[in-house]
């Protein structure tokens, strides 16, 4: 390009999330051909009035284009917008407030936007059919996968062995299932329960129901830095959720050299691709037997540690980068 482009970029969003952390890397590996300006305003992330605020802020700016690595769009623009919906977990797990902004405010304005990224193509399915959004409106890109995780050798020291959840504790994540099927789970005591995160009243209430009080153990905030060598430590990782536009946790365990035990819906098996144990979320006692088959079967584990360090390979955050300034400057 002949001369620079100048991108209005919404950095609210940067942060500790996952959608701070796509925002983080897409700037970390953004072109020479890209100058930026970002939004001024300090408004909330989960305010209705976000539309109205952004299309006020490119209307004053000089950018060309603007670009939102999340789910907030313009309410008005004369320039082209590019903006991310990662998926569309709020049409049936958050408040109603949610499902009418997606259905009213998302859906009416999306079709006026350059191009949407999304992260699978589960995700993109999603929002042609649950939102009417042009098919060829949506660009898949992918998460990526930061290099540490396949370069780290360290583990996590621990006395047992044990299964890791790494996430939060909204609904559609499953965890009350995953420790219930671990609890039923025919397998050596010895085995532990790792969950990011701290204890909650809800979740001890079920541990001691389930009698594995001395089986389960909180690792509070994880830093950043600290990941690769939990996921490393761990015999497996467990991440039955009920429903993922991505699902990070599976390739960064995968490039850990880390089994992965995950679900057979959603996004999941699009990204596990074929490298993973998935089974029925639904099904307490598919995970339970998920969870047996990688204590118990050994060839079967060694064939998850090969297959999942070379699916992890197709992901990285230079590439999902790459696309992503490909998409925001053509």
């Amino acid at each position: 390009m002949n001369s620079r482009k100048k991108i209005l970029v919404d950095s609210r969003w940067a942060g500790n999330t996952g959608i701070g952390r796509l925002y983080k890397e897409v700037m970390k590996y953004a072109p020479s051909e890209a100058s930026f300006e970002f939004v001024s305003s300090k408004m909330g992330l989960g305010s209705l009035l976000s539309p109205l605020m952004l299309g006020e802020e490119i209307m004053k700016s000089n950018a060309e284009v603007f670009y939102s690595p999340s789910f907030m769009p313009p309410a008005f623009s004369k320039k082209p917008f590019i903006f991310t919906v990662h998926d569309l977990m709020h049409l049936f797990y958050y408040s109603k407030l949610h499902k009418i902004y997606y259905q009213q405010v998302i859906a009416r304005l999306a079709p006026k936007a350059k191009k949407i990224i999304t992260v699978s193509h589960f995700s993109k399915s999603q929002l042609v059919e649950l939102l009417g959004i042009p098919e060829s409106l949506i660009k898949v890109i992918y998460n990526g996968v930061d290099s540490h995780f396949l370069h780290n050798e360290e583990e996590f020291e621990s006395s047992r062995p044990y299964f890791l959840y790494v996430g939060n504790r909204r609904k559609n994540k499953n965890v009350p299932a995953m420790l219930t099927a671990f609890a039923k789970a025919k397998i050596p005591h010895e085995f532990m329960f790792f969950l990011s995160g701290n204890s909650d009243v809800e979740l001890e209430s079920l541990i001691t129901s389930l009698g594995i009080e001395k089986r389960v153990r909180y690792l509070g905030f994880i830093e950043e830095s600290d990941l690769p060598k939990i996921y490393k430590g761990a015999h497996a990782t467990l991440f039955a959720s009920l429903m993922e536009g991505f699902g990070l946790p599976i390739i960064e365990s995968m490039a850990s050299g880390t089994p992965v035990l995950t679900s057979d819906t959603s996004s999941l098996p699009e990204i596990a691709g074929g490298s993973a144990l998935c089974v029925n979320p639904t099904d307490i006692s598919a995970i339970q037997a998920g969870i047996e088959k990688l204590v118990n079967d050994r060839t079967f584990y060694l064939d998850c540690v090969v297959n999942g360090l070379e699916r992890a390979k197709d992901f990285s955050w230079e590439k999902t980068a790459a696309e992503t300034w490909e998409t925001i400057l053509s």
